[in-house]
Formats: structure tokens, C-alpha cells, sequence
């Protein structure tokens, strides 16, 4: 039995109004096809939302309530039943009136800590704008590689948003000139503690995963060999915690004169995440479009293998625009290979066509303007 949702049921989310959809339990792949601004990729932030973070657009959560014409209606929710060899679980999270925050509840009883979603269902996904994630800012190459360490580490959003949340008060008294030692000292502290775990774990999942990048699945897709760089990482491999712990400190404090007249501080939040196409031996920023994409699902293919031989689960997968920068040869092998994962798959497309070789291998949806949603027989 594979791992999915079953049904999905979304309220003033994005374009939806309402919207229930049942999915049924085939463990099938799952291609929502149709026009542009039909509401496919709503679908997909939808889902992305039953896990911890900001979903796959980064939106804030008071932009993504219904709206229609100058009528917004903020209170959005989105509810799934869940189906898996381990059970079935309901779950669901929705924005909390007068607060820029989420409620969470899984099995009707609520809690706080969203970390706390990745215990019954975890998802990974692609979309548009990370197709050129490798020539872009590091930020959103540390963002995809964290979203892969939170899959397999849910305390990692914790300890990260810890880290930043102690960064920028810090980097506040120290730029307002509030140079209250004992305040700094204790932000320190925290920076260096959360830092240092942020950085060991990057660096763990990417000594797992290299492992499994080193055997390609199918020679269509490129192996990628992949780096992380940055102060911590460097030290973190030649030296032990404690003593980049005093490492990481005396940074700090020696920054701070820096940082109070505007400059910055090097740690985890500099940090790059390096991916190299092995055939080539070519940096991944170098490669075509096309082989950047390729690049990007073979990390994905290989956390999902990682995850189902370590743990005995398997993330959901949201591909949004699927096809896009893929030739015929590389999405066929793609689907083929996807319908091998003990987990659903959701995906995108303008184009049905592309699903023509598969033809009741995969569910399809066809999303129309009027945002109806009618499953292909």
C-alpha cells in the first residue's frame, strides 16, 4: 500500500471558493492538466501547507485567502484524509483570525508546533522557479536544501527559524547601538547552539544523500555530486562541535563592530549549496536549462530513496510544470520511474498529451477555467 491523500478539501484557498476533491486510493500519480490560471498550482500550495513551513510560493498566509473582486476573504483552510501502510490520519491547517499565523489539527486535535505534521505526512516539491535555482541567490538554494534536511529532520525548521530569529534581534542592538553585553552575549549563545545544529545537519543529509546520488536510477537523468560551503561546514569536518562551537564565537563577537556600522556576519545563513553534474564534471550553474532540471530531480528521486530505505517512508511529491525543460525521452523515463515510488506523486501541465503513454498508469484531472475539476476516465 503506498502513501497519499485520498481526499482533499480546501476553503477560500487561493482561487477555490470551495473545493472537495476526492483522489481515491490507488497510489497512481496524480497530473492536474488545463489552461493557464485554471488553479493547478493552488492545488499543489494546498498540499504543501500540510507540512511545516511557508508552502511552495513562500506566500504570507494573509495573501492567500479567496478573493473576488474587492471582496478578500482571509480564513482559508485546507483538510486532507490521509491513507498509509501505517494508517489513515485527518489533518488540516488554516489561517487564525487576527493572527498572522496558522492553526494546526491532526486527528481533530490541534497543536502549535508544525513540526508536528511530519509525523503523519511529508512532501517535497519543484516548481518554475527553481528550474535556474542554480544561478540564482544562495538563499533559495539553501531554502531547497533545508526543505530536504526538514523531510528527513522535522526539529530542523525549529532550530533554523531559532537561529534567525536570534540573528536579527542581534544584528538590531547592534545597529540601533544598544551595546548591552550581557543581552548580546545571550543571543551568542543561542546563534552559536542553534547555528552549529543547523549546520551539522545540512551536512549530515548531505553525506546521506551522496550515497544514494552515487547510483543513477536510469542514465537519462545526470549523477549530481553535491557540496555544502560555508565557515561552519569547513570546520565541522576537520574539527569537533566544541570546538567550532568556540570557533563560531569568537566570530561573533569579533563581528560585532562590523556588523554595527552595516556590515554582516558569515554563518549558516551564508552558506551555498554546490551541485556538480558528475558526467561532466561541470558545475550545475554551467549546464543547460534542461540539465539543470534534470540535475534537481535526481536530488529529489534520491532523497525519496533515501528516506523509503531509512526511515520505511516516502515523501509526496509536488511537481509543478513537470514537463518544463524536460525532452520526451527524460519525462517518459521520469513517469516510469515515479510509478515505482511508494508514495503519490502530484503534477502539472498546460499539455495532456504528455501523459498519452501512460494512460491509466496515472490519474488525471482536467482543471478548467470555471475552476471545475473532472477526473479524465
Amino acid at each position: 500500500m503506498k502513501t497519499g491523500i485520498s481526499r482533499l478539501r480546501l476553503t477560500n484557498f487561493r482561487s477555490y471558493p470551495e473545493l472537495d476533491l476526492s483522489l481515491g486510493e490507488t497510489g497512481n500519480p496524480i497530473a492536474f492538466f488545463g489552461p493557464n490560471g485554471a488553479g493547478k498550482t493552488n492545488i499543489l500550495e494546498a498540499i504543501s501547507y500540510l507540512t511545516a513551513g511557508r508552502g511552495l510560493r513562500s506566500a504570507k498566509l494573509s495573501d492567500i485567502g479567496h478573493r473576488m473582486g474587492e471582496n478578500v476573504y482571509p480564513l482559508w483552510t485546507v483538510t486532507a484524509n490521509l491513507y498509509s501502510p501505517f494508517g489513515e490520519h485527518v489533518i488540516g491547517t488554516g489561517m487564525v483570525a487576527g493572527a498572522d499565523r496558522r492553526q494546526i489539527r491532526i486527528d481533530g486535535k490541534s497543536t502549535t508546533h508544525q513540526a508536528d505534521l511530519a509525523e503523519v505526512f511529508r512532501c517535497l516539491w519543484l516548481t518554475p522557479a527553481q528550474d535556474r535555482l542554480f544561478c540564482g541567490d544562495p538563499n533559495a538554494r539553501r531554502r531547497f536544501l533545508d526543505r530536504i534536511v526538514q523531510a528527513f529532520d522535522p526539529m530542523h525548521a525549529n532550530r533554523l527559524a531559532d537561529y534567525q530569529a536570534a540573528l536579527k534581534q542581534w544584528l538590531c542592538l547592534l545597529r540601533e547601538g544598544r551595546l548591552d553585553n550581557a543581552w548580546l552575549s545571550g543571543l551568542e549563545q543561542q546563534l552559536v547552539e542553534n547555528g552549529i545544529a543547523v549546520a551539522a545537519s545540512r551536512l549530515d543529509i548531505v553525506e546521506r544523500l551522496s550515497k544514494y546520488l552515487s547510483v543513477s536510477e536510469d542514465p537519462s537523468f545526470p549523477s549530481a555530486e553535491i557540496q555544502l560551503v560555508g565557515m561552519l561546514e569547513k570546520a565541522l569536518m576537520t574539527q569537533s562541535a566544541v570546538m567550532v562551537e568556540d570557533l563560531f564565537l569568537g566570530h561573533l563577537q569579533s563581528a560585532r563592530k562590523i556588523c554595527a556600522e552595516g556590515g554582516n556576519v558569515t554563518g549558516p545563513h551564508t552558506s551555498d549549496f554546490v551541485v556538480i553534474h558528475k558526467q561532466q564534471n561541470r558545475s550545475a550553474d554551467l549546464c543547460s536549462t534542461g540539465e539543470q532540471k534534470a540535475l534537481l530531480l535526481s536530488i529529489i528521486l534520491a532523497e525519496m530513496r533515501a528516506q523509503m530505505a531509512e526511515q520505511g517512508k516516502c515523501p509526496v511529491l509536488l511537481l509543478d510544470e513537470v514537463a518544463a525543460h524536460l525532452d520526451k525521452q527524460r519525462r517518459g523515463t521520469l513517469f516510469e520511474i515515479l510509478l515505482t515510488r511508494p508514495a503519490q506523486v502530484f503534477m502539472t501541465t498546460t499539455d495532456q498529451a504528455i501523459f498519452a503513454d501512460f494512460t491509466g498508469q496515472i490519474d488525471q484531472f482536467d482543471v478548467q477555467e470555471k475552476r471545475e475539476i473532472i477526473k479524465v476516465a
